[in-house]
């Protein structure tokens, strides 16, 4: 049995992809449309989010692990990844100190937040209470669209919702292409459920991020 709770403030929603990226995607060279592609950027952050269900941008967690006296395991699996560091982990309310936390995130998988136990200790995680506080999640770019570590397929869905969004504004939303009359055929965009919105494109390159995706 296992419970998470938040206990830092959610992560404030900016753009997570780079408004330069986009502008590159859509071969526009001014700035006379940066506030609203902008705005579609932070609306394609959104739906990205939305659509991945479940929190991937970094903040702070406790988890509260309960192993009864049947489930021995190999590894405690936190409900926050990826993990980017622990911060107290206890045991019956016993702290672990300082090295054996270091020796904890050491042999852990961070990318699924399986969490193994200290090198110098027991193979096994016994039947016991565990509370593990730790930061989970991707950081989020600056300002100006640089640094943080959202995932490039994560940034590469957003710019295709915001660039879908962008071309909706001039055209029909189904129009995936035409042809001058008598020269040849227009096609449209099959509408497919369960893509939240999003166009399948982008909802291909999410599949792995999405709750219970990645272990």
């Amino acid at each position: 049995m296992s419970h998470t709770i938040r206990v830092g403030p959610p992560a404030q929603l900016v753009a997570l992809a780079s408004l330069s990226d986009l502008k590159s995607d859509l071969n526009i060279a001014d700035d006379t449309q940066d506030a609203d592609l902008a705005r579609r950027l932070l609306e394609a952050s959104a739906a990205v989010l939305a659509y991945i269900g479940r929190p991937v941008l970094a903040s702070d967690w406790r988890d509260i692990l309960d192993l009864q006296r049947d489930q021995p395991r190999i590894g405690l699996v936190l409900g926050r990844y990826p993990v980017t560091a622990l911060k107290v982990v206890s045991i019956n309310g016993t702290a672990l100190s300082d090295a054996d936390v270091a020796s904890v995130f050491g042999s852990m998988d961070s990318s699924s937040g399986m969490l193994y136990p200290p090198e110098n200790g027991p193979t096994l995680w016994h039947p016991a209470r565990y509370v593990i506080t730790y930061t989970a999640g991707y950081s989020v770019p600056g300002a100006d669209g640089t640094g943080g570590t959202i995932p490039l397929d994560i940034q590469r869905a957003i710019r295709i919702t915001a660039s879908a969004s962008w071309h909706d504004a001039a055209r029909n939303p189904n129009l995936k292409s035409e042809s001058e009359q008598g020269v040849g055929s227009t096609s449209w965009v099959a509408t497919v459920a369960g893509t939240g919105g999003l166009p399948q494109d982008a909802a291909n390159l999410l599949s792995v991020y999405r709750s219970g995706g990645i272990r």
